[in-house]
Order: C-alpha cells, then sequence, then structure tokens
C-alpha cells in the first residue's frame, strides 16, 4: 500500500483564512477603497428644442414639469361600465356623431357616480377636442361646457372651456369665471392674459397690469403666448412701472386661435409674408380637368381655386379644417411651410360616404404639385370624415414641402406612417385588422411607390408603416426623425442617414422592428 500523507492540518487554516478574506470583501471592505468605473461615454448630439411625439429622453437641469401647459386631451383610464367602455371605442374610431348621441343619453341616476362624471366629463372633452378639428371651436364649445359640468375642478376642461369662450367672445367668460379658472389651474398662464383683457375693456389697466405681470415670465418666453402678451402689454404700458418688468414692444402678427397650438388673436390677423402674386397651379391629375389660374384669396397658408361652381362656405368650412391642421401638425413636425398650399376645390364631384383607410386621401393628394384636391359634393355631411381625409392630405403636402427636391427620396412607409402619425386620426379599416393575425411585409418591400400592392393589402400596408413609424419615434424621437430627413435631403442614402443620425443602419431597424412586430398583433413574414 501506498503511503498517504495527512495534510489536513495544512488545509484547516487556509479554509480559515479564505473565509476571512471571503468576508471581508463582502461585508468589511469600506466602500471608498472600491474602484470607481466612470459611466460609458455617449456621442448623443444635443437635440434643439422641438415638439416630439415621445417622451424626452432626459429631463434638463431646472426643468418644473408643472410649468409646462398640460394637454389638452384626458386619459379617461378604465371605463367603469359596459357602456362608457363602448363610447370610449367609438369615440376612437372617429364615430363622433355617435359619441355625442350616447353621451347626452346618459341618465341623471348613472351620473350620480363620480368616477362615472369623471368619466363622462373625459370624454365630452375629448369629443370636443375632435370637434375642433372639423368645427372650430362654434362646434366645440357646447361638449367642453358639458364637460365642465360634469366635472368643474378639473384644469384641463377649465382652459379647454375658457379658450372656447375667448375665440368666441362669449359673454360667459367673465372675471368671475376666470378666477375660478386660475384657482384650479394657476400654472396656465392664459386664463391670467384673458382676465387681463377684460380689465383692459372696462379701463382698469392697473389690475389687467397685475395679472401681466404675475405670468410675465412665462407668457414672455412662449413662443405661441409672446405675441397675445405683447399686445396686452402695448395696451397698459403707460401704467407699467417700469420697461425693464414688461416689454413695451410692438404687438406682432399673430397667428388664428387654434387650439392645442396656443395661439391667441385678438384681431383679424395680417398675413405673416408678403402677399404672392397670382400663380398659375400645375395641371390637376390626368384624369381631372385642366386647372384654371389660381386667384389668392388667402395669401398667408393657402391658394384655394375652385373648379366648378364657387361655393364660399365650403371653402370657410374647409379652410377652418386646414388652418387647424397647420397650427397642429406643423408644431408636432418642427417645419412651417415656406409657401402657401394649393388648395383645389372640385365642386361638381361626390364625396365618398365612407372612407376606411387613407387610400383615398392619397389618390386625392397631387404630389408631383404639393396640391389638396377636395370633392365638395357631400363633403359636409360628415365632417369627422371630411377633416380625416383633408388632414391626411395636409400632411403629406407638409411632408414634402420639408423634403422638397429630394421628397423622391423618403420612402413610401415613412411619408405614410409620418402623415398618419401627424394626423392623429383613425382609420376603421387600420383598427379593424390590428388585432388579426396577418403577415408583415417586409418594410424593404414598402419603400417603393404601392402602385403594384394589391387593394387587398393596402390597409396592412398602412397599419405597418403606421406602426413602425410609431416605433422610430418612440425610440429616437421626431427630433431624430427630421435629422434623417435632413440627410436625404443632402444626398445621403437612407441606410447612411440613420447610421449618421440614429446610429443604426436601417436594415438594422428594419429587422428589430419585424421582430417586435407581433406584439401588436402580426406574424413575422
Amino acid at each position: 500500500m501506498k503511503y498517504q500523507r495527512d495534510i489536513s492540518n495544512i488545509i484547516r487554516p487556509l479554509a480559515f483564512l479564505l473565509g476571512l478574506f471571503v468576508l471581508y470583501q463582502v461585508w468589511l471592505k469600506p466602500t471608498y477603497l472600491a474602484p470607481i468605473t466612470p459611466p460609458p461615454a455617449t456621442d448623443t448630439p444635443t437635440q434643439a428644442p422641438s415638439p416630439s411625439l415621445s417622451m424626452p429622453l432626459s429631463v434638463p437641469t431646472g426643468f418644473d414639469p408643472s410649468d409646462v401647459p398640460q394637454t389638452r386631451l384626458i386619459d379617461p383610464g378604465d371605463a367603469p361600465s359596459a357602456q362608457l367602455g363602448q363610447i370610449r371605442e367609438d369615440l376612437d374610431r372617429g364615430n363622433y356623431k355617435k359619441v355625442a348621441s350616447s353621451l347626452q343619453k346618459l341618465s341623471p341616476q348613472t351620473l350620480k357616480k363620480d368616477q362615472v362624471r369623471r368619466y363622462a366629463a373625459a370624454l365630452w372633452n375629448n369629443l370636443g377636442i375632435q370637434q375642433e378639428k372639423f368645427g372650430g371651436i362654434g362646434v366645440s364649445v357646447n361638449a367642453f361646457k358639458q364637460a365642465v359640468k360634469l366635472n368643474p375642478t378639473d384644469p384641463i376642461v377649465l382652459i379647454n372651456l375658457t379658450q372656447a369662450y375667448w375665440g368666441l367672445r362669449d359673454p360667459a367668460l367673465t372675471p368671475e369665471f376666470l378666477q375660478t379658472v386660475i384657482h384650479h389651474a394657476p400654472k396656465d398662464p392664459f386664463p391670467h392674459l384673458a382676465l387681463a383683457d377684460i380689465y383692459i375693456e372696462r379701463g382698469n389697466n392697473t389690475a389687467a397690469a397685475e395679472q401681466l405681470k404675475t405670468v410675465e415670465a412665462q407668457a414672455g418666453s412662449d413662443p405661441a403666448l409672446k405675441p397675445y402678451f405683447s399686445q396686452l402689454t402695448a395696451r397698459v404700458t403707460d401704467t407699467l412701472p417700469a420697461p425693464s418688468q414688461i416689454a413695451r414692444t410692438a404687438p406682432a402678427p399673430i397667428a388664428p386661435l387654434s387650439a392645442p397650438v396656443r395661439t391667441m388673436p385678438k384681431d383679424p390677423v395680417p398675413a405673416s409674408a408678403p402677399a404672392q402674386a397670382p400663380k398659375e397651379v400645375p395641371s390637376a391629375p390626368p384624369t381631372q380637368a385642366p386647372a384654371k389660374p389660381f386667384v389668392p384669396r388667402n395669401t398667408e397658408h393657402f391658394l384655394v381655386r375652385f373648379d366648378g361652381k364657387e361655393i364660399p362656405d365650403a371653402w370657410t368650412q374647409i379652410r377652418s379644417i386646414l388652418e387647424y391642421a397647420y397650427q397642429d401638425m406643423s408644431q408636432k413636425f418642427g417645419h412651417t411651410p415656406a409657401t402657401s398650399i394649393q388648395v383645389v376645390l372640385h365642386t361638381g364631384q361626390n364625396f365618398p360616404a365612407e372612407v376606411g383607410s387613407p387610400a383615398f386621401a392619397d389618390t386625392l393628394f397631387d404630389a408631383a404639385s404639393t396640391t389638396i384636391h377636395i370633392p365638395t359634393i357631400g363633403a359636409m355631411e360628415d365632417l369627422a370624415l371630411l377633416s380625416r381625409v383633408v388632414r391626411h392630405e395636409f400632411a403629406h403636402a407638409l411632408i414634402q414641402e420639408k423634403m422638397g427636391a429630394q421628397k423622391h427620396t423618403l420612402p413610401t412607409w415613412l411619408a405614410e406612417g409620418l402623415a398618419i402619425q401627424l394626423a392623429e386620426d383613425p382609420w376603421p379599416d387600420l383598427d379593424d385588422i390590428k388585432d388579426t393575425s396577418l403577415p408583415v411585409i417586409p418594410l424593404l418591400s414598402l419603400e417603393p411607390r404601392w402602385d403594384q400592392i394589391p387593394k387587398a393589402s393596402l390597409a396592412l400596408a398602412y397599419l405597418e408603416s403606421a406602426l413602425a413609424s410609431q416605433n422610430l419615434l418612440d425610440r429616437y424621437s421626431m427630433y431624430g426623425v427630421r435629422q434623417v430627413m435632413n440627410g436625404l435631403q443632402t444626398g445621403l442614402s437612407l441606410d447612411t442617414a440613420m447610421q449618421q443620425k440614429l446610429s443604426i443602419p436601417y436594415k438594422e431597424f428594419a429587422r428589430h422592428w419585424e421582430e417586435s412586430a407581433q406584439h401588436a398583433g402580426l406574424q413575422k413574414p
């Protein structure tokens, strides 16, 4: 037998020492002796302040969330009843007439519960915002009144009703009402400005100056409120303590009131640019009659021509939709058209009774000349549908105007997706297929024009474009998307532009999105 030496007397002390070392490292070692690992360096470009569809990645130093005006929409949360849940579904699908009728039919017994009243108030408020898109504040004010009636302390609905009263010069906009609004929405400067306006009209310039001084920092630095603030300031200048306290500049040209963009005019506004000479418009699409010379009826934002009998009332309604879209989408997109956009009203053509996807709107938009075409017969019968179509056309006009001569370099899926995201209007056909299991069309296949896509697959193509664009916006913000578009304008390929501006190759983004598309109810290709 081979001799084996007993070394347990050596192993035990070593094990004991090893245990003491581990105990020291885990429990006793001072933390200040631990090496400090520097955070990974980032090469994220500083983003210019711009409207965005996604939350910012970081909070700036000194940022106070309470200083930011609240959104005009309200998230009502979970429906307290199946009836209210159905009404919200109808609202999300754009059935606004049905929503108004259903809300009006809610019984007083049903509305006795606080949760139900708050939920119904939120639906009335959100309905008012949608009505404002296509009918203006004259249509939406009743919905805001109903919202305040059900939830009289909610700051969002109070501000919305205040803006509607103010825009209509409604006698209900009294100092007592505004003091109530200020009490429940103390961080919003607009009711202070409206109250100062009333004081000036009543000759109480001292009280008006006090209101202006209260919101000087906010209103004076808000691009949307500053013109109104400057105008009011100029009217009470002689009573102000010192020029340094409130600016004495003459009132700047003010854009028409249009929520959610917080522009507050007092008087009719002159054009923001010199009047343009009458232009000849490129011919309409081949299926339409030759275009007549344009008459510059409005040189500020839109030039209109009637193809057929002139119907001023139709243009008044459609112009209100376009002006709202102009203010709303230009702010979200971070780009304002440099020239007037051309509009042709075809007064001898029928507007369809139903439109399920943006395909019809795309057939009306003339991409070659960036012209919006609108048939008017029957268009006013469903203003929500008219607004949906017109807003989609304007979104394309805005995107094309941004891209200029390089508009052909923008992939179709991104152009269509951005148009849907900017317009923020529901399309029934797209909603119907969200929960179905359909194979994903690769984004690379959706880059060129969609002339060859079967009609049955168009709704899926639009849905994918909307989802992929939202994914891009959520990850990189509207600022990042605009940077990619700027790269395309300089001649970069899409892959190079995304690599340089977003640090991700286009094909990698497409692959990642297709992998995540199954979470939206779609299948991998």
